[in-house]
């Protein structure tokens, strides 16, 4: 089992935290995972062999919260893109049923 860590962009509010940490629980391999509002961090322990850091990245984006690798991974974003500026009409934020737009 190995702890990957990441660095989550636009969570605001607790009901945030609560979708993120579903995302990565239903990821296959995944066996528990901890997130952090203030530090906008997710570690998630996996299987070594069932799931990646690209498929965790790829969840998270798909759920409306672009995330990057932590500490000296060179991987860019995922998607490509910066997050967008809160409340504009490219935050994936806007088109949510979430209290905070997600």
């Amino acid at each position: 089992m190995k702890q990957i860590e990441l660095k989550v962009v636009g969570m605001t509010c607790g009901a945030c935290v609560a979708r993120v940490t579903r995302t990565l629980l239903g990821i296959p391999g995944v066996h528990d995972a901890e997130v952090d509002l203030d530090r906008g961090v997710a570690r998630a322990n996996v299987d070594d062999i069932a799931a990646s850091q690209p498929a965790l990245l790829q969840a998270l984006a798909a759920a409306g919260y672009p995330s990057q690798p932590m500490s000296g991974s060179t991987a860019s974003t995922v998607g490509g893109q910066e997050p967008a500026e809160a409340g504009t009409k490219s935050d994936p934020r806007v088109s949510r049923g979430c209290c905070c737009g997600h």
